[in-house]
């Protein structure tokens, strides 16, 4: 058996550290078993996507493999200009018409390789008659599989370290916040991706999926991922660094070729921006009145089951209204960790009644406006915030372990808030230590750091 990818460089030596102590990498699929068994698909998840996931896994093969075209090595070598071709089988639109299904079963190649994503599935979505809904959603969503990777990564780095260096515990919190923030991107996902209409039918036969509703929460995803997933890349970069990983490593490899490929696959700074003016355009629409979106957005939240079908008017508004009745809801609780969730809640409330009053002030608003571009960014964290209670909230419905505990949303709502300016309540609970051992448990189980808590081949 090859050792694992974390010990090899691309020679095939094994990693040192630039100080006299090498980091401990557990090899992955080892070490502590994960908090609850894992299977390979949630109860009521479609099981088409979850097959076509596994059938891809296998046809890309073992990521460290170097002589494997799909392995990261020669991935790396390709470039954007010698990609290879996908194998037969590739999961497509026609298979998977449902947009969160054809996310679910991309899910290995949007995590093996940002621009083979790009070449392979949001391309040729995008170049049709009438471009798939779901085309904009992949290049971020291949954005934070990608960024999952390193920091599963990091993670293994760090919990080797701290076995013997107590200095190194100190980025534990980090890498924590990282895995809050993810798993928060991932719910703004899985919300805009169940939005997406399904494919219509005509006299015909099947008729393309028709653009409009969920395009603006399309936006949101657009502009707030890869400003969000920059960030913490940035913050898995520090820690790697101070782990004493240098440039030949797999991880610092692997994420300087996501930094390379963000322009590429249109989820940089630029295509951001793009997005940014698009939420300052739709501002218009809270210029008259709020739907109430706890109806027609409580089924967008649950990762279980069927996506519903589009209720007119789903959008970022409607989603962001359903702050108001998670909050109520939450009220009350008896453990601290949920009456701490509902605290934060209450206070992004009073911050969405403020937004609806900013917006009401100007009929029109200006892309090219700092004032107005604020609010977008206010809007977009405040339907982030949305997105993660409602999943939280539909997962502890449904009774599901982690995803169902207020452990992981608290200190992914703390974070919104504070990049909103809004003081935290005093006398919360600190999850972090509790987030850091679901985190590590992961990377040295073989567990992706999405939703799904999805068990990794490779």
């Amino acid at each position: 058996m090859s050792p694992p990818e974390n010990d090899r460089t691309a020679t095939g030596t094994t990693t040192t550290r630039r100080s006299a102590m090498a980091p401990t990498r557990p090899a992955p699929h080892t070490a502590r078993p994960p908090t609850t068994p894992i299977p390979p698909g949630r109860a009521g998840e479609p099981a088409g996507a979850a097959q076509c996931a596994a059938r891809l896994e296998a046809l890309l093969g073992d990521p460290r493999d170097p002589g494997n075209p799909y392995g990261r090595s020669a991935l790396r070598a390709a470039g954007h200009t010698r990609l290879p071709a996908p194998p037969p089988g590739l999961p497509g639109a026609a298979e998977m018409p449902a947009a969160d299904q054809l996310a679910r079963a991309l899910r290995p190649l949007l995590r093996r390789d940002l621009a083979l994503a790009h070449a392979w599935s949001i391309r040729p979505l995008l170049s049709t008659p009438v471009p798939h809904p779901a085309a904009e959603l992949l290049g971020p969503a291949a954005l934070v599989a990608s960024a999952g990777g390193v920091l599963r990564g990091a993670a293994r780095i760090v919990d080797g370290l701290s076995s013997y260096d107590t200095a190194a515990r100190q980025w534990r919190p980090v890498l924590a916040s990282v895995f809050a923030d993810l798993l928060a991107c991932e719910s703004l996902m899985t919300v805009a991706l169940r939005a997406c209409p399904g494919p219509g039918r005509s006299a015909d036969g099947p008729t393309p999926p028709q653009r409009g509703a969920g395009e603006p929460l399309a936006a949101v995803v657009g502009y707030l991922v890869p400003e969000l997933v920059g960030e913490l890349l940035g913050d898995l970069e520090l820690v790697l660094n101070e782990c004493g990983c240098d440039g030949d490593t797999a991880e610092q490899r692997t994420l300087a070729k996501i930094l390379r490929d963000r322009a590429f696959a249109r989820v940089d700074r630029t295509a951001a921006r793009a997005a940014q003016t698009r939420i300052v355009e739709g501002l218009n629409a809270a210029c008259d009145s709020w739907p109430d979106g706890t109806a027609q957005c409580a089924a967008l939240f649950r990762i279980t089951g069927t996506a519903p079908a589009v209720a007119s008017g789903t959008g970022p508004h409607a989603v962001a209204a359903t702050l108001a009745g998670a909050a109520d809801r939450l009220a009350g609780a008896a453990d601290a960790g949920t009456a701490a969730l509902a605290r934060v809640a209450r206070r992004l409330v009073i911050e969405q009644r403020a937004l609806r009053a900013a917006c009401a002030v100007t009929a029109v608003h200006d892309p090219a406006d700092p004032a107005a571009r604020a609010l977008a960014d206010r809007q977009a964290l405040l339907v982030l915030a949305a997105a993660t209670l409602g999943v939280r909230e539909a997962a502890a419905g449904a009774r599901l372990p982690f995803l169902g505990d207020a452990g992981w949303a608290l200190p992914a709502l703390a974070r919104i808030a504070e990049r909103l300016g809004l003081p935290l309540p005093a006398r919360s609970p600190d999850p972090q230590p509790g987030l850091w051992e679901e985190l590590a448990r992961r990377a040295a189980h073989g567990v992706d750091c999405d939703l799904y808590g999805t068990r990794l081949t490779w």
